[in-house]
Formats: C-alpha cells, structure tokens, sequence
C-alpha cells in the first residue's frame, strides 16, 4: 500500500469518527418532530437541549429558550406521532433533589383536540425547589427563635399553660363540692339504662312478629311472591329508565345534512348535479342515500358524456380525521371509497386530502357505441374550504375513458329533520321492544 493511500485512509477515518462526534455531542437526531412553544413564568434551572417526557417516557427535547416581555418561552420538538392533547399539564420536574430539571407532561384526557405544530400552551406554575427549600429553612429559623428568646410564641405557650393548671383546679372544686349532684345523675343513668333494656326487648318481639309474617311489613319480607313483585316493579322502573336514557343520548347525537355537489367534465362540455342526505349517527359513522349525475334531460348534449344519468346512491361511511371509508351502492352499483388525509398536523395543508373510488366490478355493456370491460376507478384531490364547502378534481374512469371532472360541494345541515328522524328511530325501537 502506498504512503498517499495510507495518507487517504486514515483522513477518511478522520473524517467518520468526527462526524459521529457532531452527531452525538451536537445532540443531531434525524427524527422528524414538530413544535410547540410552553409559557413558563420561571423556568426554574430548565436549560437548552433538557429532554421532555410524558407520562414518564421521553419524547423530545428543548431547542431553544427566551425571553418574551415578562415571560419565558422555551420551545419543545416533539417526536412525530407522539400525540399530546389540549388539556395537557407542562411542569417542571427534577431526576433528584440535585438532579437535572426536565420538562415533565402530564397527558390530558380530551383525545379530540390534540396540539399542532406551532401550538403555544402554558406551564404549570409553581415555585423552584430551591426557593421552596430556602422558605422551609426560613419559617424554620422563625420559630427556633421565637421559642430560644422567649419570644410571642414562647409567651404564649406559658399563657397556656397556667390557663391549663388554672382549669384543672377549677374541675377538682366543682366536683368535690357537688359530689352529691353526682350521686344523683349516677342513679338517673341507671334508670336510663333499664329503660333501653325494656325498648329492647319490645323490638325483639316486634322482629319475631315480622319474621312470623305478621302485619304489611311481615307481608313483604315473609311472602316470597308480595318480594317478587316488588323486585320485579323495581326491575322494570330501572329498564325503562334505562331506555329512555339511551335514547336521548343516541337522538341527541343524530346530526343531518343535505349535501349538494355540482360537477363539470370539460370534456363532455356537461355539468352534472349529485344531491343528498347525510345522516350522521355518531361523531364517526354516518349513512348516506341520493341521487348521482342528475341533469336536465331536456338540454341538448354539448359533446359525449359516458356518464350515466340519474342513479342512486346508498351507502354506510366512517370518518375520522385522518381516514375515511364508506361501502355501498354508489351510481347504482356496488362500490367502495377512501378518503386520507396525508398532512392532518399541518394548519394549511390539513384541508388537503386524496381520495379514491372504486364501483362497477363486472361491467360489460356498450355507453354511447363504446364498449366498457373494465371495473371503474376514480382517483382525485380535494380540498376543504370549510366544514360546509369543499372543491375536488378527479380523474374518473383511468382505465377506461381518463376524464377529468371539476366539482364544488355544500352541506346543509338540517336540525329539525335531525330531530324529527331521532324521534321516529326512537319510536320504532320502543315498537320492537
């Protein structure tokens, strides 16, 4: 091996082992995370770089701390997928009393609302431990002194006491003067206490009489059909309190919408209308029926559309607020679709989402003198202005025919149908029961 080869060898070493340097001592991670600034109002020994836990595990690091007109802000990344909600609690926490200081979370429990990057929350005041320990150690010091000089406290406390040797006498007066009152409530307590004896003895008998069966009480507790029947009344009151509150919960959760979607194929130089009814059951599951592709009938057609005209629309979904799925009749033919959301944590590009459409699985038939074999496939981007109002394009039919359609969308929510349709679920549920 030649000396320049040697040479080159070990620079490259170098050149490794000094990366790794700066990798592990410039605290570099490849980790993707995001942020979240904390609001403290003393950070209390928290320094840059101190891990963050949650509940315990570790989750991140501080980045960055600084001053923010009386307050102190220090900025936390996360680890990605680490989920921390709204109604979290942010402290200050130590490994020992003379440990290192950490950034503790306390995980909240409201799991719909999680932070987002770039979120700020504030921390949990509370004193350093020094401060605390300084305080103890003064309040401490206070009280030495006030019993070693003689001092307020020490003054009273003697107070006391001579009130205490005071009161003792007094008791010792009154009782040796009044033995002769004592004798005589001795004597009334005996009475009392043969007055309890024969009410005793009374109930003991008035017991016997109920365990015979004797009077309405011994009734209800001898008779084993009168218990029966009070089990059974007891029984049916908490059955049908318990309808009724499963029924006001499940009513009260029934939301409805009326959904219009207006769409455009430039190809076809045609729009065409989708219009229906979204019944929202829970926060997640919904059912949807309507009617795709209605248009007026009576317009000459601009150009070729393979659209079919006026079909139904029924179908079971599920949404959450990264997935959604639903199955069923879509444009008259069994079908499913798919809706994902790939940057939910992200304030912008959160209202963006792919979705996808599958229906048609045996197709074989002519539309328009073209031959279709092909299952049918829709795949398009959407974009969610608002809860209300959306805008989608999609690629219709990619192994078929390859249009684009342009469409807008609103939703209408209607609470009086939505109140009425709980009511009617509720009826027919009582019918079947």
């Amino acid at each position: 091996m030649s000396n320049e080869l040697k040479v080159g060898f070990f620079v490259l070493i170098g050149v490794i082992i000094l990366g790794i340097s700066l990798v592990l001592l410039g605290d570099i991670s490849f980790h993707r995370s995001y942020y979240i600034d904390v609001v403290f109002d003393d950070v209390g020994g928290l320094a840059n770089k101190s891990i963050v836990k949650l509940n315990g595990v570790e989750v991140g690091r501080i980045k960055e701390i600084w001053m923010e007109d009386e307050k102190v802000i220090a900025r936390v990344y996360i680890n990605e997928g680490v989920k921390i909600y709204k109604d979290s609690k942010f402290y200050i926490a130590k490994t020992s009393i003379i440990g290192s200081s950490f950034l503790q979370i306390s995980q909240g429990k409201n799991y719909r609302e999680i932070l987002k990057n770039g979120d700020r929350v504030y921390a949990v005041s509370s004193k350093p431990l020094e401060e605390m320990i300084v305080d103890v150690a003064d309040n401490l010091n206070k009280l030495i002194k006030q019993i070693s000089s003689n001092g307020e406290f020490a003054s009273n406390l003697n107070e006391t006491m001579k009130n205490l040797r005071s009161i003792t006498a007094n008791l010792n007066e009154i009782i040796s003067s009044n033995s002769s009152k004592v004798d005589s409530i001795s004597a009334k307590l005996d009475v009392s206490l043969t007055n309890i004896r024969n009410l005793t003895e009374k109930l003991d008998n008035i017991l016997a009489r109920v365990e015979k069966g004797e009077g309405t009480v011994g009734t209800l507790i001898s008779d084993s059909k009168t218990a029966s029947d009070v089990k059974e009344s007891i029984s049916n009151i908490k059955d049908a309190t318990k309808f009724l509150k499963d029924f006001t919960s499940k009513t009260s959760k029934i939301r409805l919408y009326w959904n219009l979607e207006d769409k455009y194929e430039p190809k076809a130089k045609e729009s065409f209308v989708n219009v229906g009814l979204k019944i929202q059951v829970n926060d997640n599951k919904y059912y949807y029926v309507g009617a795709s592709n209605v248009l007026n009938i009576k317009n000459e057609p601009r150009g070729v559309s393979y659209e079919i005209p006026n079909t139904v629309d029924a179908y079971l979904g599920w949404d959450y607020p990264l997935w959604g799925f639903y199955i069923g009749a879509i444009r008259g033919t069994g079908g499913f679709g798919v809706r994902y959301t790939p940057f939910y944590y992200d304030d912008f590009f959160s209202r963006f989402n792919l979705n996808f459409e599958a229906n048609e699985f045996s197709r074989n038939r002519k539309i328009k003198q073209r031959s279709f074999n092909d299952a049918r496939y829709d795949i398009g981007l959407g974009y969610n202005i608002d809860k209300r109002f959306s805008a989608n394009v999609k690629l219709t039919d990619i192994l078929e025919v390859k249009r684009f359609q342009f469409s807008a969308r609103v939703l209408f929510e209607d609470k009086d149908l939505a109140h009425l349709f709980g009511l009617v679920g509720g009826s027919s549920s009582l019918l079947v029961k």
